[in-house]
């Protein structure tokens, strides 16, 4: 969340693309959030699992935060590329 507050409210404009900032820090600030609340419940599941001498069940996170950050980054590169270009 800090890092997409950060791209917002402090990174300079980029030249040519005036919503650039918004692109790359939104996402973040919104996989912040996700990030706590899926974290509160898996943290449920491996409770009651733990309990009842379940199996553990698997993280969804890993997954959320590869494919988040990859496009965080794919997404970087193309205002990089497109503000390069004015």
């Amino acid at each position: 969340m800090v890092a997409g507050l950060g791209i917002v409210q402090l990174l300079p404009p980029f030249p040519g693309v005036p919503w650039g900032r918004r692109v790359l820090g939104i996402p973040l600030i919104v996989l912040g959030a996700a990030v706590s609340v899926i974290s509160y419940l898996e943290w449920r599941q491996v409770q009651a699992a733990l309990r009842v001498g379940a199996p553990l069940p698997r993280s969804m996170l890993p997954r959320i935060l590869a494919v988040t950050i990859a496009g965080v980054a794919l997404l970087s590169a193309a205002v990089v590329l497109v503000s390069a270009s004015h």
